[in-house]
């Protein structure tokens, strides 16, 4: 078994997993009594094993899984249709793209922002880009099996698509002059977020309505791409209407 695809591990996400119906076995250590997880396990007739301490340390690579892991189905992406559409059933109406962003634990804690303030989903592109997967899942606490992902082969034909919907991009550069909190979000919003390193791509920057910048007032010169991400998202869902 593949540990980095198959298997999320720790009390939280494996609670999220199961009741989210995506669990498909779970695993305890030997004499594992918190009873709740013992509960949903034998309620939602899921097939268990108990295993070793040791095991469960190899399997989880010796991280944090207090005991219980389990293998989930696979991670399943949508279209950037099916999150428009999901979109249009919401009060506010924000997507997040995701450019050259290669950390799985990015990509989890964005995940868990987009859950926190009701982003529809979650564009990533094909190429140079971080997959869905147990690690993803991990620091995601749960928001993978909540926030609809679509991964697309070309992130300027998906900006093109939105903008027909009547969306409009906002990047995050840090060579932009206005700053985030400037504007107000009061249209469907895409809020597009690159990696520390690369930025946003230049054509995707051409191809945004707006680019934005977090101001900065210490002695770093950039912003974690998740944390710019939870900014952003706050800011939005503030406003957005």
């Amino acid at each position: 078994m593949n540990k980095e695809t198959n298997i999320v591990y720790g009390k939280n996400p494996v609670i999220e997993a199961i009741n989210a119906k995506k669990a498909l076995k779970v695993f305890i250590v030997t004499n594992f009594s918190d009873q709740k997880i013992l509960n949903l396990i034998k309620k939602n007739k899921l097939p268990f094993a108990s295993i070793s301490p040791n095991e469960m340390n190899k399997m989880s690579d010796n991280g944090v899984h207090q005991g219980v892991a389990a293998e989930p189905k696979p991670y399943q992406t949508v279209s950037v249709e099916e999150i428009i559409l999901k979109a249009r059933k919401k009060e506010k109406k924000i997507i997040v793209m995701l450019d050259n962003i290669n950390d799985p634990h990015n990509l989890g804690a964005i995940l868990r922002s987009a859950d926190v303030f009701e982003a529809a989903g979650i564009i990533l592109p094909k190429h140079n880009s971080v997959s869905l997967n147990a690690t993803v899942a991990k620091t995601s606490a749960g928001a993978i099996n909540y926030v609809p992902v679509a991964v697309v082969n070309n992130l300027n034909q998906a900006i093109k698509t939105l903008k027909d919907e009547g969306y409009w991009v906002v990047a995050t550069d840090g060579s932009a002059t206005i700053s985030y909190s400037s504007i107000k979000y009061d249209f469907p919003v895409v809020i597009v977020i690159g990696s520390e390193g690369k930025g946003v791509s230049p054509l995707v920057l051409k191809n945004s309505d707006y680019i934005v910048k977090i101001p900065q007032y210490g002695h770093v010169n950039s912003l974690n791409a998740s944390v710019a991400a939870g900014i952003l998202l706050a800011e939005v869902h503030k406003s957005n209407s």
